[in-house]
């Protein structure tokens, strides 16, 4: 594999190892996640802080209507399904075999992602199990840009001008999307998995050098995951996003490299 940082398992996949945490690794996603993934995403300490899905309306045992945050004393219906999987995963699985196609065409080139974002735990037997996902994006919230308040309107034209950027230009502004389930939280491995995609392959591998990126109010500690990689707290949108017929304050950070 043409880069220092990879390594590649048994099956000939390639991954990143945690420096800090051996036993957790990062790989492109696979095709086999697809029924796994909507178990992870419907914790309900993973599910309170995702806005990618609407309300979702469940019924108790005795057949009342209830809503998602009833979901850790009852017998509910699934919020994120296998169909949602079928129609995130087969598509990063592409773009993983994409990109890691081009560096080995073009091991010294740029690069406009990431091939590997799933993270995992790594049994003692070499079986590995899924427990989160991290994934660096060209940014899609413009409204949240310093500087003088934008409408919906500016928003999109500079979200159109940020994607007609070529890859590897430094005013490129990229974002970051993460989860981890929580039996695996509290030890320091999303804050881990993010320094080693961002100084192992974002910076070095995909010219990335301003970022932006949000969270909930309430959710200290995907605030402290990107206060620990270097993002500077700038300012409150209060009421920003609605997700489950609620309104949520957002905290914006920004990223730069030093150089």
């Amino acid at each position: 594999m043409s880069h220092p940082h990879l390594q590649v398992n048994a099956n000939g996949e390639p991954f990143l190892a945690l420096e800090t945490n051996p036993d957790i690794i990062i790989t492109p996603p696979r095709l086999s996640d697809i029924p796994t993934l909507p178990d992870l995403l419907n914790d309900p300490g993973v599910y309170i802080w995702l806005s990618l899905f609407p309300q979702q309306t469940t019924i108790d045992t005795d057949g009342h209507l209830c809503d998602a945050q009833d979901r850790f004393s009852i017998e509910t219906q699934t919020v994120a399904s296998v169909d949602h999987s079928v129609s995130w995963v087969p598509p990063l699985v592409e773009e993983s075999k994409r990109l890691l196609q081009q560096l080995e065409e073009d091991p010294l080139g740029l690069f406009g992602g990431c091939p590997l974002r799933y993270i995992r735990k790594v049994n003692q037997d070499g079986s590995d199990v899924l427990i989160g996902d991290i994934g660096i994006q060209r940014c899609t919230t413009m409204e949240l840009v310093a500087g003088p308040k934008v409408d919906q309107d500016a928003a999109k034209a500079l979200q159109t001008l940020n994607n007609e950027r070529k890859v590897g230009d430094p005013e490129i502004l990229w974002s970051v999307g993460y989860f981890l389930v929580p039996a695996y939280a509290g030890r320091g491995i999303m804050s881990s998995a993010f320094k080693a995609v961002l100084e192992k392959w974002a910076i070095p591998r995909m010219g990335v050098r301003r970022m932006l990126a949000s969270a909930y109010r309430d959710n200290i500690g995907s605030q402290n995951v990107l206060k620990k990689n270097g993002f500077v707290f700038r300012e409150i949108f209060e009421k920003h996003i609605e997700a489950r017929n609620q309104l949520h304050d957002v905290c914006v950070f920004d990223w730069r490299l030093e150089e």
